[in-house]
């Protein structure tokens, strides 16, 4: 008895997480209220307070999984034995359809956490360091020196200035593949 009542309270947390992460994703966490997340969930404030102390806290439980997500997601496809070039044209593909669905306020809401950046940065780094050795990208640029440069080029993403060139953010996401990562490649003339 006790299991399942256990089972039916997880469940309760997964239709507060889920609800609010389509509200989220649709509006941005600002603009939502636990009212609101509990109303279309259907359960109580009550209920939700049982899971969450506050709304920060939800925030922060989606952040978490989207991250873990994003994380399996990079390290699946960095295990594959196929050539950098498709390695990153897969993370690519797989990070453009998740930013779709989301509300490019919600990610910047989200993505604003120095916690989050500094695990970013460290799993990208080690990505750069490992391509190197392998032979995959060129030796000769420093892994800290591209991440300066991708940070520069998150900005636009921010600002929103792309829009300036392009229609859709994965236009913009593909000229990025193409100028970073291709520019990056070591031709044979190099080896």
């Amino acid at each position: 008895m006790e299991k399942r009542k256990r089972n039916r309270l997880s469940k309760k947390r997964e239709q507060i997480v889920r609800t609010a992460e389509s509200l989220f994703s649709r509006f941005g966490a600002k603009r939502v209220t636990v009212e609101e997340v509990c109303r279309e969930a259907g359960v109580s404030k009550m209920t939700f307070y049982k899971y969450f102390p506050n709304k920060v806290e939800l925030v922060l439980s989606i952040r978490d999984e989207w991250v873990e997500e994003g994380f399996r997601k990079f390290d699946e496809i960095n295990a594959k034995n196929i050539p950098f070039p498709e390695k990153i044209d897969l993370m690519t593909r797989w990070k453009v359809e998740f930013a779709s669905r989301v509300n490019a306020e919600f990610i910047r809401e989200l993505a604003s956490t120095d916690d989050i950046i500094e695990q970013v940065k460290r799993r990208y780094l080690n990505n750069i360091t490992d391509a190197q050795k392998k032979g995959e990208i060129r030796s000769d640029i420093d892994p800290e020196f591209l991440w300066l440069v991708v940070e520069k080029i998150n900005e636009l993403v921010k600002e929103e200035s792309w829009k300036s060139v392009f229609f859709e953010l994965s236009q913009y996401h593909q000229q990025l593949r193409t100028l970073l990562w291709y520019g990056l490649l070591t031709r044979k003339e190099d080896e």
